[in-house]
């Protein structure tokens, strides 16, 4: 994206302007997801000019680090690059176990611990990949259209991925070991995606739109849309299965429906509304607000807002610990991420993990692992002390250890 190439080419703190004839909503979301944090005016003739403020560190995407993560039961965590590899670390040795190349661009993982399957997005590929988990070994690769990023599956290990640039969702059904795929036309930028309580549907945002729409997993058809806030991007669902919210980037808002797709109310949260979470017992709805630097904490039931909390710059993760009592939100503009009292919503700690903190997941320890990755390494943090315990980094590219 050319805006991105300027935007890395700038010096810090400044400013500058791009001239666009139309504003498209799959721009917008680019430009959130890069952390190009901006204001746009509307000229007279219709066009648009974006005022563009460079900060501390490169577009989001264009930094080859380490970015996404999961944690496995057994003490694993996987991570990619956005680059071509992907890699198992040992949780509680902090030792990296396996290292592959497997992508053109890998982004976000997905992991089935029931089938032992790793599941890689590869955007700039167009494709999806399986992997062994316990030795990355390939096991089939499928096409995805539209800068696929953000993989989940089913308990029955049905793959879903999102094509945001071609407005499309494609699923993929296990058969032996291989996988039948169809792709399907939802909507405009569809973006995050979750399964309801039962895994036989898909709750897709479309990040272009006012739309959630609710595809069937075992065909693929669409049963239902909803409108919700503007840019509805990220969603979570309540424990008991019965409401779904929405974080809305474009409004600054936070929706709640039913699972069958009736509206049941809305607030204000923060500029770019984007990631969302909910705590385990269900109680609290936690939204992090990118354009604001805050979390916005809600009463699930009420949607009431009960605190507004300061986060470091460009909160692009957020995550509650499976126990419920930490929150932690990273910040990829700066070089700490800030660590929650999830219950009484107060922030308990600052800590250094590294540049360009974006996601994190939780090892069966309790501790909480962070994907940074402008300094590329992964940080651990200890969630008794508030400290961060460890940064693994992975060899480098001629030593691919145990592939």
């Amino acid at each position: 994206m050319a805006i991105a190439t300027q935007y890395n080419s700038s010096v810090l703190g400044d400013r500058f302007e791009v001239l666009l004839g139309v504003f498209e909503a799959s721009l917008r979301v680019s430009l959130l997801e890069a952390g190009a944090r901006y204001g746009a005016v509307r000229q007279g003739d219709g066009s648009w000019c974006l005022t563009i403020l460079r900060e501390h560190v490169p577009a989001q995407g264009t930094v080859p680090g380490l970015h996404h993560l999961v944690c496995g039961d057994d003490g694993s965590v996987w991570v990619a690059q956005r680059a071509t590899r992907v890699a198992r670390i040992d949780s509680r040795t902090g030792q990296v176990a396996k290292v592959r190349e497997v992508a053109r661009k890998a982004s976000h993982l997905a992991l089935d611990e029931r089938a032992g399957r790793l599941f890689v997005a590869d955007p700039e590929a167009g494709e999806m990949i399986a992997l062994r988990a316990v030795d990355l070994a390939e096991l089939a690769r499928w096409v995805a259209p539209g800068s696929p990023q953000l993989p989940l599956v089913s308990p029955d290990g049905i793959v879903c991925v999102t094509g945001g640039a071609s407005g499309t969702v494609t699923i993929a059904w296990p058969r032996n070991a291989a996988y039948r795929t169809a792709t399907f036309e939802v909507g405009a930028s569809p973006h995050d995606a979750c399964l309801d309580r039962h895994g036989e549907h898909l709750f897709v945002p479309c990040a272009g739109g006012t739309e959630i729409v609710k595809l069937r997993l075992a065909d693929g058809a669409v049963v239902g849309r909803v409108q919700v806030g503007e840019g509805p991007s990220h969603l979570v669902l309540h424990p008991d299965g019965t409401r779904l919210y929405s974080a809305n980037s474009w409004d600054g808002s936070v929706s709640c429906v039913t699972a069958d797709g009736e509206p049941v109310g809305q607030a204000a949260s923060g500029g770019w509304a984007h990631s969302i979470e909910i705590a385990p017992d269900g109680r609290w709805i936690y939204v992090a607000n990118f354009m604001d630097d805050t979390v916005a904490v809600f009463d699930a039931q009420t949607l009431d807002r009960v605190a507004l909390l300061e986060t470091d710059r460009y909160p692009h993760g957020l995550d509650v610990s499976p126990d419920g009592k930490h929150l932690v939100a990273t910040g990829f503009g700066c070089d700490h991420a800030r660590v929650y009292d999830a219950r009484l919503h107060r922030e308990l700690a600052r800590v250094d993990v590294g540049w360009g903190s974006s996601h994190t997941d939780f090892a069966p320890d309790g501790a909480a692992w962070i994907g940074c990755s402008v300094s590329d390494h992964v940080a651990c943090v200890d969630l008794q002390t508030l400290a961060c315990v460890s940064r693994v980094r992975l060899p480098s590219a001629g030593l691919l250890g145990g592939g």
